[in-house]
């Protein structure tokens, strides 16, 4: 039996027809060549080459054993090309869940980056709560999942990266705007758009901004989109993220930043046991450039 090496040698040495310019080619020592063809002889029983002068010219014998290993080498150099795409995260899947706010304002332009310079890459894309996008990640329905300030669970790990903050969202030209920061004394002045108390970011606020619960009256709302989407029609002043919020200037709003500072922390979520492939590492960092431009 002959090796994929020893069919290597000999292929070039029936394109190059010198053992020089086959130890050239492929990085060898003449003597190695030569050996490697003079043990292929002996492994096979019969003669490969006839020499005609500082030439040697294959057999009838080794044109058919040329013809015969092309579609192996075919094969290897698909095989190599394959492993190339691989390494260069040219190929392959990624299955991908995040939560409105990040899939709103970052994943778009993450994924316009990723997919152009990787257009054979076969992306699923959803969206949920942090609920949804932990127990998909978690039950491996998703390679990565993508939240703004999520619960830990063990067995999963939590990637950060990035961090925006909360700000206060209005229509332009409203009072509220005369002021650099946003003091919870300042936002009890006006209707408040605000998120119900079993949401991260209601949970999050009343944790870190308000000394008291928001005030009767208020609009309750679970996503920031929503906020912002009220805010712009004048029904109040919002509180929302920022990676929503200034999010290619989709809503008509002006936005200020919170006193005290209330930030919000962007994580990847990926399982344990299970280190991000290549790809989806590839697509963590394109997802960290993303929000670097938002900031």
């Amino acid at each position: 039996m002959l090796n994929l090496r020893q069919l290597q040698i000999f292929r070039e040495l029936i394109q190059c027809q010198t053992t020089v310019s086959v130890a050239q080619s492929l990085g060898l020592s003449q003597p190695t060549v030569s050996n490697a063809i003079k043990h292929m002889e002996s492994q096979l029983g019969f003669a490969l080459f006839e020499r005609s002068g500082n030439r040697l010219v294959p057999t009838q014998e080794a044109m058919d054993i040329y013809r015969d290993s092309e579609p192996i080498f075919k094969m290897m150099l698909s095989f190599s090309r394959r492993l190339a795409d691989v390494r260069d995260t040219r190929v392959g899947s990624l299955r991908l869940l995040a939560t409105p706010p990040i899939a709103n304002a970052v994943v778009p332009s993450a994924l316009r980056s990723f997919k152009s310079t990787r257009p054979d890459v076969s992306v699923t894309f959803d969206v949920h709560r942090t609920d949804g996008v932990i127990d998909g990640v978690e039950s491996g329905r998703a390679d990565l999942g993508v939240s703004l300030e999520p619960y830990m669970r063990p067995g999963l790990e939590f990637e950060l990266i990035g961090t925006g903050q909360m700000v206060c969202a209005f229509q332009p030209g409203h009072p509220i705007g005369a002021n650099h920061e946003i003091s919870e004394d300042v936002i009890r002045s006006y209707p408040l758009i605000c998120y119900a108390s079993d949401t991260r970011f209601g949970s999050l606020l009343r944790r870190e901004f308000f000394n008291e619960p928001p005030s009767e009256g208020s609009i309750e709302v679970q996503y920031s989109y929503t906020a912002c989407l009220l805010a712009e029609a004048g029904l109040g002043v919002a509180l929302v993220d920022s990676f929503t919020s200034i999010h290619g200037s989709r809503y008509k709003i002006d936005v200020r930043p919170l006193r005290p500072g209330v930030s919000v922390d962007a994580y990847v979520i990926y399982q344990k046991s299970r280190a991000p492939k290549r790809l989806v590492r590839a697509f963590i960092d394109q997802l960290k450039l993303a929000i670097a431009e938002l900031a």
